[in-house]
Order: C-alpha cells, then structure tokens, then sequence
C-alpha cells in the first residue's frame, strides 16, 4: 500500500522540530554572545577627549558630571551631585562599584568610572555620570527581541507550517471524504450520480485518500452500471410478457380451436382429420421454436449461452454447412447458391452457434420473401484478417427507417407484428449476441421490395 500520506505527516512534524530546534539553539547563543555592558564602548567614545584633559589635570564643567579623586580617596574635583567637596575622603570601594542604593536615587543616569594615569602609574579615578539614554541606545525590549526573535521566527514558521498543512488536510482530505460520505448516503437513497472528486484526473495526489476516492468511484460507477442494466433488465422483462403473451396467443389459439373442432367432430373424413393434426403439430413447432429462442435470448441477457470456439480451418467447416442449408432451402420450394472467395485459412469459432447464425439469417430470408420465387445467396469474402459472410435475397426488404432497429430483441419491420411471419423476433438479436461474442461486427443493408443483404465477419 502506498503510504505517501503517513510520509508526509512524518516529514511535516520532522520539519517542524528541525526548525523548532535550530531556533533554540540560535536564541541560546544570541544569549550567551550578547554583551549587557555594551554601553561602556558608547561611554568610552563619549568621555574619552575628557578623561584626557582630567588626567593632565584640567578640570572644568562639562556636558557630563563627574568626580575626581586620588589613590587614598581624596577629591580633587567634583560636579556631581554627590555630596562630596574637594579634598574630602571617600569610599574608594563604594565609589566605584553600581550598588542599589545609587540605582535607586539615580534611576536614569549610569556609573562609568577610569583609571586615571600619569607618567605611567596609576594615579587615581575619575567617575562620570551619564544618561542612560545616551549610551543605551536599545532598550530592555530591544535587547530580548534580539536574543529571543530565532525562538519567535521558529514558532511562526511552526504555525504557519501546520496551517498549510491543516488547510490542505481540510481540503484535500477532510472535503474529499465528506463527498464520499455524502455519496454514500446518495447510493444508499438510490442516487449513483453523485460523484466524488475523480482521484487521478483532478487535484488530489496519488496517498491513501487518492485511492481510498479513486476505489470509491470505481465501486460507485460499478453500482450505477448495475442499476442501469437492473432498469433495462426489467424494461426487458415487461418486452418480454408483452411479446411472449402476444406471440404465443394466435398459435395457442389455433391450436385451441383446431383440437375443439377435432373434439367436436368438424373434420369428418380422415383427410380433414390428417389437415387438423397437421396444422396442430405444425404451430406446436412454431411453439417449440418460438420457447427455443426464448430460452436462448435469456441466456444472451445473463451472458450464459454456451460458447465454445477453436480453431478450424474454414472451408472444412463452411463447405458442409453449405450443403446442408442447399437442401433446407430446396425443401421450402426456393433458390438457393453460394460463393467462396477465400484462400482457406484457421478461424477461432464455435462451429454451432455460427451455424445457428447462418440458419436464423436464412430463415429471416425466407420469412421475407414474399409472393415472388424466393432466391437465396450466401458468399464468403476473404477481407485483410477476416472473413466476411454475406446472406442475401430477393424478398420485400426493409426500409432505411426499420435498418438501425433490426437487431433489436422483439423488433419486426411490421409494425403491426402480423402473425402472417412467424417467429418471436429474437432471431437477429441473438445473431448480434454470437457474433459480438466471437469479436465480430454484423450489419444489415437493405431497400423496400429490394432484396436484403446481412453480413458478419469471423476471425
């Protein structure tokens, strides 16, 4: 099973905690780099032409207040707002360190102080007091954006990345299997047209829900089919009582009335008798043919007629068949004559059910002959790779509105369905059926009291 859906969510979430680990990282080391006592470079640039005057000893009021004081504490100069005066001693220590209480009384302003020299050694301090806002030019929330942004950028991307993929998931995932939820609803109502995204001709990827839509629309079109064909099929069965009960009442009924007259003692001489069992045996025949034929069209609607090809060469089989169907058509008081323009050559066929094609087109032909001297022809024509059999005759024909019907199962040419022609009108249906089974194509040409050619082709 293709499990492109379970990779990618295992890429996603991999994805995700690579960039999640990586802005970690990257927001670790932005806190270990970053310097909190950057403000002394600001403050050295700031004061450093100053300290080089105090530390020759030139003080004067500046723009930053500061003290001067020697090794052993004694001021020498201040303009601070420290209550210290020159020559005062103070805490060198306290001085020079930040404590709390200076933070506190002096809030906005920040404690630098330098080593003061002279001619090489260390000859005092001097500490400045400089605005904070001069020196620290980013603030508190600047300097955590700094350290922190790799962590925020991090958890953006990780949002956005589960937005598109939950976005996709809804789109292409959850929506998909909301259609096939409400198409199965659709199936079990009845309703096979409500269709589902189609899998591989629209925008959905070949994953586990691909093919999950793609099975569904299989399944779906597949139950469609069945109920079109359950629709025709009864459509079907209703053609079917209508015609059989149609077809079957002028026979039953002549034989009724033939038996009541033999009852009642209408055919007093033995000739009369012999005609009325004659025609009795006769229109049971047709019953018996007309039930055979019955029997055979429902076994080509359950697709289980028996057919059973091999290969044969043709003119071994064809040349026999010729001759027995001389003799049934001479029988009935008609011509009958064939043509062979084919090399021999193996056909992959059943021997009797074309054989029962060749007989059903000959006895169409003869039920449509007319009042004329009937003449029957058949010709096999060797076409590129296959055979092409053509029945033809002399009879009444059919017109160019009746040909696209003919080989439709109940359908006469008389729209009347006159009993003068017997037959169920299953014959050329059940034609079609055998020669589609064997892979060939049947065709009828005909015009009105013109004659009528049928034609089949055999592999």
């Amino acid at each position: 099973m293709n499990n492109k859906l379970y990779k990618t969510n295992i890429i996603t979430a991999a994805v995700i905690v690579v960039v999640l680990f990586v802005s970690i990282i990257l927001t670790i080391y932005n806190y270990l780099s970053i310097d909190f006592n950057i403000y002394d470079n600001n403050v050295r640039m700031l004061v450093s032409k100053q300290r080089n005057e105090i530390e020759k000893g030139i003080y004067y009021k500046s723009k930053y207040s500061y003290i001067v004081f020697e090794l052993d504490g004694k001021v020498l100069y201040n303009n601070t707002a420290l209550e210290y005066k020159k020559g005062d001693i103070l805490n060198i220590q306290e001085m020079l360190q930040t404590d709390k209480s200076f933070n506190i009384n002096n809030k906005d302003k920040i404690k630098e102080s330098f080593v003061l020299q002279k001619e090489g050694k260390t000859a005092g301090f001097v500490v400045f007091l400089i605005p904070k806002n001069e020196v620290m030019k980013d603030s508190n929330y600047s300097r955590v954006w700094k350290v922190f942004y790799p962590l925020f950028l991090g958890i953006f991307i990780s949002v956005i990345i589960l937005v598109i993929r939950t976005t996709y998931c809804n789109l292409r995932i959850l929506k998909i299997l909301k259609e096939i939820s409400s198409s199965s609803k659709a199936i079990i109502a009845g309703n096979y047209n409500l269709e589902v995204l189609r899998t591989y001709e629209n925008v959905i990827g070949e994953n586990e829900v691909g093919e999950l839509t793609y099975s569904f629309e299989l399944m779906r079109d597949e139950l469609k089919e069945k109920q079109v064909r359950e629709e025709a099929l009864k459509k079907s069965q209703q053609e079917l009582i209508s015609s059989i009960s149609h077809d079957l009442k002028t026979p039953l009924s002549t034989i009724k009335a033939y038996s009541e007259g033999l009852r009642d003692g209408i055919a007093r001489t033995s000739e009369s008798q012999k005609n009325f069992v004659n025609i009795i045996i006769g229109k049971t025949d047709l019953l018996i043919q007309m039930i055979n034929e019955l029997l055979e069209y429902s076994n080509t609607q359950l697709k289980q007629l028996d057919i059973r090809r091999q290969e044969i060469y043709f003119l071994e089989y064809f040349i026999p068949v010729m001759k027995e169907i001389e003799v049934f058509v001479k029988q009935n008081d008609m011509e009958f004559s064939y043509e062979i323009k084919t090399s021999d050559m193996l056909v992959n066929i059943d021997t009797k059910r074309i054989t029962e094609v060749l007989y059903n087109l000959v006895e169409n032909s003869m039920k449509y002959i007319g009042e004329k001297t009937g003449h029957i022809e058949i010709k096999a024509e060797h076409q590129e790779d296959y055979i092409l059999i053509k029945v033809k005759d002399n009879g009444i024909g059919i017109s160019s509105d009746d040909i696209p019907y003919v080989f439709d199962k109940f359908y006469r040419a008389e729209k009347s369905r006159s009993s003068s022609i017997p037959g169920s009108g299953l014959g050329l249906s059940i034609c079609k059926y055998i020669v589609s089974e064997h892979g060939g194509e049947i065709y009828c040409k005909s015009r009105h009291n013109k004659g009528c050619e049928i034609g089949f082709t055999l592999h």
